[in-house]
């Protein structure tokens, strides 16, 4: 490192790595500083390809691919400097050899950067790169390869969940297709090399992780659809895949059943890539469905209950779904067949693994997402659902009349022994969601279901049972499966069945289980949110008896174990503000005082924020608090403003960036609904900071400022023009509208200005806001618009004319 400037870069990472805050922030304001001159990025690459220590460079590489995304190619309507083309063709020959020699934890971040460099310039203003990148490929030497196909890799993969080959994107294909025979020739050497390197672990560890790169850049090509030249060579492709859906290698199983093996990775990988035929190309994979159904099978059989198998098995699981989902389902009629996929792949995937129990007990945050949130492959128990749901839409009588005797059976079993057997509920549970919902909605649950299956026979011998249990906390997780079916089934339920409910619900938000007690508050929440036939399908009456003690427990389940900041609780406690409206106004105080007093909620999150959804709905419950408190009685604004302003303060006054927004929107809430004179707090201590630059300076604050500048003005117009603030504000505007990006919220804060300001106190300034459109609209329509709409406004001031000669 001879160069001043990487030298001094080096020393600013590792100062941001420091665990004291003052020096990172500094660190962080020299970066930032530093970003700003001309070949910053070009630096920072060749200290990413110093010595340095390896902390330095990940953190170099990171902060370079946080550089290049904004600047590569900013759009029109961004306030940001695009990067010269000079600079972007040196990093551009920089970062390509980078990608062949840095560590991985470094080649991860710039494999990032090369894909957004790729998006904008490949191939058109990079011609160069992918003959480079196929001459590497032949050299034979492993490392090389492997940085190549990474490279390749991060090309490629913004082509995946493309289907359809738009202009530009059946240009870019047709140009990458001299990629196909050299990728296929290197999966071949890797082949031979898999089988010459039996002996050798850390060598064949190396092949595999190459392998699994061949296939997924395989997927990226085929997913905008299948091109002539891959076509031709699909046989070589198939027979490859096959070899390595049956490879095994005892010597690579890791002692750790939580970690993925270099060998689960590529079969993963080949499920996919099956898949996406299995898909889109089904009349050209159909010669080698059976052999892959067979693979596929024999696998899953295999697949063992450890983490570490997850993604083979969900992938795996995903093929067999689409196969049954398609016109080749017919591999499945077969009686024997159902019953083999029901024992052999669906019970035990539907079964709760020891893995899920302690994510339930230790990383309930986890847990719920994955159950409630997240996608088809994020569980295994998701991915079985979904086969079960494509069974029963081919076969639905000969898939229900099967799968409701393995759930007679499972309830029995659990009957004979609730202690021992829960876990057959559970699994039985699980399996009737999976087997009678045909369609659902975030908002209404499920819509269509399986008209064999009787949904409110089930609910009520077996769901309802476990949410009127005495025992609260007893067997938690059948708890949290009878509220996630009523949570699912909803809309079947009656209402009145609902509104008998709510009164175990609020006990439930008792639970000491974090699943349970969310769940819970998941229930309440949507119910409240349900609607018939456009119109809310409860009522604020059917709510009123146990408000009070649902409020209580909402706020108590704040101070369980690990639940202090639980999003899913504090989105109930939005609802419910919001759902009682007007009426919530006698537990006002209360509220307010949980979550912004003096050793309430809020106080606590603004001095140490790490949950961005939590924060999100606390501040929209105040927000609720505020407005729907003032609706009945005007006079609660101030004791409102008694109990925020101190939390707020604290806001501004330390910077607590995330949460500026939301303090400006609430402040213009609490201005707008002052039914007098602001107090002089507003106007003394809080109006001119506003106006200082480091707050206009961050776009994410611009909006919610621009609405309390507008509150201000409505309530507040005379004395901001007595106190000389107006010139600040004008200011302001003049700045926004210099901005593609803002321009829309300066025309709105100068209109709001000619509405409330008084022509005498305006005259002396219309010269200056006159002068700054110009620029910024003489080819703009909507400023041209908006510069007539001010001359209105002006004219609407004047005094009249008095006609005839003098």
């Amino acid at each position: 490192m001879n160069e001043p400037q990487v030298k001094a870069l080096a020393d600013c990472f590792l100062q941001t790595l420091s665990p004291d805050l003052a020096k990172i922030r500094a660190a962080e304001a020299q970066l930032k500083s530093a970003s700003a001159q001309p070949g910053y990025g070009i630096t920072v690459l060749k200290l990413i390809a110093s010595e340095a220590p390896i902390e330095v460079r990940q953190a170099a590489a990171v902060n370079f691919k946080n550089h290049v995304k904004p600047r590569w190619a900013p759009h029109s309507d961004q306030d940001i400097v695009a990067l010269p083309e000079p600079e972007k063709e040196q990093i551009k020959e920089l970062i390509t050899g980078l990608m062949l020699s840095t560590p991985p934890v470094v080649r991860s971040q710039l494999s990032e950067a090369l894909s957004i460099i790729s998006e904008h310039d490949f191939p058109a203003r990079w011609q160069g790169l992918l003959p480079q990148l196929i001459d590497r490929l032949k050299s034979g030497d492993m490392n090389t390869m492997n940085g190549v196909l990474e490279t390749l890799n991060s090309i490629y993969k913004r082509y995946r969940n493309q289907l359809g080959l738009s202009g530009k994107l059946n240009e870019e294909l047709t140009y990458s297709q001299q990629l196909i025979v050299p990728l296929w020739e290197a999966l071949k050497s890797l082949s031979a090399a898999l089988q010459s390197s039996a002996g050798d672990m850390a060598r064949t560890k190396q092949t595999l992780s190459s392998i699994k790169l061949v296939c997924r850049i395989f997927y990226s090509l085929n997913s905008p659809g299948l091109t002539q030249e891959m076509e031709d060579t699909l046989k070589g492709w198939f027979a490859e895949f096959h070899t390595y859906l049956v490879y095994d290698n005892p010597a690579l199983v890791d002692k750790d059943p939580d970690k993925e093996t270099a060998v689960d990775a590529v079969k993963a990988a080949v499920c996919q890539n099956i898949n996406l035929f299995m898909e889109q190309n089904e009349e050209e994979f159909k010669e080698y469905l059976n052999t892959f159904v067979q693979d596929v099978w024999t696998l899953l059989v295999a697949v063992k209950q450890g983490s570490g198998q997850d993604n083979l098995a969900m992938n795996a699981i995903r093929f067999l779904t689409t196969v049954a989902s398609g016109v080749h389902h017919e591999l499945f009629r077969n009686e024997g067949a159902l019953k083999q996929v029901c024992e052999k792949i669906v019970i035990p995937n539907l079964t709760i693994r020891e893995d899920d129990e302690e994510m339930f007990d230790l990383n309930w945050v986890e847990y719920v997402r994955r159950d409630t949130e997240g996608s088809d492959s994020d569980t295994r128990r998701r991915a079985a659902a979904e086969l079960v749901k494509s069974l029963t839409a081919k076969f639905p009588n000969e898939v229900t009349q099967l799968f409701t005797g393995y759930i007679g059976s499972m309830l029995q079993q659990y009957a004979q022994s609730p202690e021992q057997n829960w876990k057959a509920k559970d699994c039985a549970i699980y399996l009737v969601m999976a087997l009678t919902v045909r369609g659902k909605t975030a908002a209404q649950g499920a819509t269509t279901t399986n008209q064999l299956v009787n949904v409110l026979d089930f609910f009520s011998q077996h769901v309802l049972p476990e949410l009127q249990s005495q025992k609260r906390d007893e067997r938690p997780i059948l708890k949290a499966d009878a509220l996630k079916y009523l949570t699912l089934f909803r809309s079947q339920v009656p209402k009145d069945t609902c509104m008998q409910i709510f009164q175990q619900l609020v006990v439930l938000l008792g639970s000491d289980s974090n699943v349970v007690h969310t769940y819970a508050a998941i229930a309440v929440e949507r119910l409240l949110a349900q609607k018939e036939a456009g119109q809310q399908r409860f009522q604020v009456q059917d709510l009123a008896p146990v408000l009070e003690p649902l409020l209580a427990a909402l706020f108590t389940a704040f101070s369980k174990p690990d639940s202090a900041e639980n999003e899913y609780v504090m989105r109930c406690v939005m609802r419910v503000v919001s759902f009682v409206g007007p009426e919530i106004a006698p537990a006002i105080p209360s509220c307010i005082s949980a979550l912004a007093g003096e050793q309430g909620i809020l106080m606590r999150v603004i001095k140490n924020p790490t949950q961005p959804g939590f924060n999100h709905y606390l501040f929209e419950s105040v927000s609720a608090l505020v407005k729907q408190g003032c609706a009945k009685d005007a006079g609660m604004v101030d004791k409102l403003e008694e109990m925020l302003v101190p939390p707020f303060n604290y806001v501004l006054s330390q910077d607590v960036q995330e949460f500026h927004p939301y303090v400006f929107q609430i402040f213009a809430q609490l201005i707008e609904l002052h039914p007098g004179e602001l107090p002089a707090f507003y106007m003394s201590s809080l109006f001119q900071p506003l106006l200082a630059p480091m707050f206009w300076e961050r776009a994410g604050n611009v909006p919610a400022l621009s609405r309390l500048m507008q509150a201000y003005l409505k309530k507040a117009g005379p004395q901001i023009v007595a106190g000389n603030q107006l010139p600040g504000l004008l200011g302001v505007f003049q700045k926004l509208i210099a901005s593609k990006a803002l321009d829309h919220e300066g025309y709105k804060l100068l209109d709001s200005v000619m509405e409330h300001v008084r022509f005498k106190g305006l005259q002396q300034y219309l010269p200056t806001v006159c002068y700054s459109f110009p620029c910024s609209c003489a080819d703009d329509v909507k400023g041209c618009c908006l510069l007539h709409h001010l001359l209105c406004r002006s004219a609407a001031h004047l005094p009249p004319v008095e006609h005839g000669l003098t």
